[in-house]
């Protein structure tokens, strides 16, 4: 299984097929955008999209793997703007200071997504047989911007560390940091959980 998942769809082969793809996946992000999985159905999604349910499967084959590429695509999305912060970066500012304005971003934008959205995600894919051990390896992206970052600045807080070490960092914080907001456990996104993920986070990565 390859690091990075990949949704696929059945081939067009012609225009008409992929603007009628490029309609189901955009009624498919609407749905997605409201965050309740309860309506990652065939029916909704054909009642959104305007196609009936014998085009939906030509063109997606399983009906989920619409909703399960438009989330993959927010996470991807989610993680590139994360790297961007890591780059942007003030490099007079300490390690402390990092984690809290990560974590705090992270937070945020956790907490705009319904945690069902991701067990949904995770339940598919499991149930397709294609959530392997390296699903949890989406991190992996953070880890060359988050290297250089630490090259990069000037407060001899950040420990200097390769981008192997700075992986096998990231899929540990992922535990620390989001597995409590999909679990819905109490704490998550709770002043304690902060106060946890920054304080742990600054021993992995700091000096």
């Amino acid at each position: 299984m390859p690091k990075n998942i990949t949704i696929e769809f059945p081939e067009a082969k012609q225009n008409r097929s992929k603007q009628t793809l490029d309609e189901i996946l955009q009624a498919a992000f609407e749905l997605v955008d409201q965050a309740n999985p309860n309506k990652f159905t065939s029916r909704e999604l054909s009642a959104r999209s305007g196609y009936a349910l014998s085009t939906l499967c030509d063109r997606v084959g399983i009906i989920e793997n619409a909703f399960l590429w438009v989330i993959k695509q927010g996470q991807s999305q989610q993680l590139g703007n994360l790297a961007q912060k890591f780059r942007e970066f003030d490099d007079h500012l300490p390690l402390q200071s990092f984690m809290e304005v990560m974590i705090d971003y992270i937070f945020e934008k956790i907490k705009q997504v319904n945690p069902r959205v991701i067990r949904y995600y995770e339940d598919c894919l499991a149930k397709q047989q294609t959530l392997s051990s390296e699903f949890y390896h989406y991190s992996d992206i953070l880890a060359q911007p988050y290297v250089e970052t630490a090259l990069r600045n000037q407060t001899n807080t950040f420990r200097q560390m390769s981008v192997d070490e700075a992986i096998l960092l990231f899929r540990s914080a992922l535990t620390i940091v989001e597995r409590p907001f999909v679990e819905l456990n109490p704490i998550a996104g709770s002043e304690d959980h902060r106060r946890i993920a920054i304080s742990t986070l600054v021993l992995m990565f700091g000096k």
